[in-house]
């Protein structure tokens, strides 16, 4: 009997051995969490394209389990208004520090905290603490305010064009030879473009077919459909050519005459006297006698289209929209010449008055 009651003592004491064994470490019973020292509490980190790669650290002073024994640290963050309804996971340690590498916090922040970029923002984080994911303690959180980047990439910039070409029947449809349009305002073009045979044409953005092209969807109307048909003028001779890239619209005047019409021409102001199109030279050209007096050109012996000079008292210069006209100081024998082609820069109607 007593060799029985032995027996079952061993068993028990042998038995409750292994069980503290099994055990571990005793904890103390009030653990110490661990406190968080760098960053601190209030401090800012704005990311770059010049940082991606440098490397941030978060210290902390470890957890007191009353034992000695392996720590794991945990670090997570969240915005600062969510109270940690769904943390982030930024890393974990063994020891009391923990490097990010910026390209990595930067991720997190845009992908999983979905912070906006470029922009600062305040995020809350917390350390924990467990021994064998038991035991876990959270440090006290710390706020911060940190700013994500992502680069901008911008749109590439298409510039506005500053010519139109004018390919047609009349040249063979050849974009790369044709004469074009210049711009005078925005999306706004013009030119005076004489046809000998052929009457239709299109617009092209650029001396080929490979960019915009515009054709015609009615009458005054554009469209940049590259199947649609082209536009057409009357019969041979020079034409005003409008177009609107931007309100798709378009407009052809034939001109019949430029003429010469002031004081110092044989009709004054009633009625204008013709100059005679050089069709090799794209000019118009006239030799006269003028008096002293006034000097302008208009089209169609009209007012709808008039030109004057930019400095009246220059008998060879520019042409553009004004009241002013040329002042002849001196009577005699004269080569009138204007050019509408702007065929070259800077873009300009040009005159010449040179006595003989």
């Amino acid at each position: 009997m007593k060799k029985h009651f032995y027996t079952l003592l061993f068993l028990g004491l042998t038995l409750f051995a292994c069980q503290k064994d099994e055990v571990g470490p005793m904890i103390g019973e009030k653990i110490i969490a661990p406190e968080i020292t760098t960053p601190s509490s209030g401090s800012t980190i704005e990311i770059t394209a010049l940082n991606l790669t440098d490397t941030v650290k978060v210290k902390w002073k470890k957890a007191d389990y009353g034992v000695t024994t392996s720590v794991s640290y945990f670090l997570q963050a969240d915005s600062a208004t969510k109270q940690f309804a769904h943390p982030v996971s930024i890393g974990s340690s063994n020891s009391d520090e923990l490097s990010i590498v910026m390209t990595d916090l930067n991720k997190k922040l845009l992908d999983q905290l979905h912070l906006p970029a470029n922009k600062s923002s305040v995020i809350e984080l917390r350390l924990g603490a467990s021994i064998n994911n038991l035991d876990t303690v959270i440090s006290q959180v710390i706020k911060m305010t940190i700013t994500p980047f992502k680069e901008i990439v911008e749109p590439p910039t298409i510039p506005e064009p500053v010519r139109l070409w004018v390919p047609g029947g009349y040249q063979g449809y050849k974009p790369a030879s044709a004469p074009k349009l210049t711009a005078i305002d925005d999306g706004k073009f013009e030119g005076y473009i004489y046809f000998n045979s052929g009457t239709d044409l299109k617009f092209t953005s650029a001396p080929d077919w490979d960019h915009i092209n515009y054709g015609y969807a009615s009458d005054g109307k554009l469209t940049t459909d590259g199947q649609a048909g082209s536009m057409s003028v009357d019969k041979a001779g020079v034409y005003k050519i409008e177009a609107n890239i931007s309100d798709l619209t378009y407009k052809i005047t034939h001109i019949s005459t430029w003429g010469m019409v002031g004081t110092a021409t044989p009709g004054s102001w009633d009625a204008s006297t013709p100059l005679t199109y050089d069709a090799s030279k794209d000019v118009w050209t006239k030799t006269i006698n003028l008096v002293a007096g006034a000097l302008k050109f208009r089209a169609n012996d009209g007012w709808d289209i008039n030109f004057g000079p930019a400095a009246s008292a220059e008998l060879e210069g520019e042409l553009v929209q004004t009241n002013d006209a040329i002042n002849i100081t001196e009577s005699g024998n004269y080569t009138v010449t204007i050019s509408l082609s702007k065929a070259n820069q800077p873009y300009k109607y040009t005159y010449t008055v040179r006595k003989n």
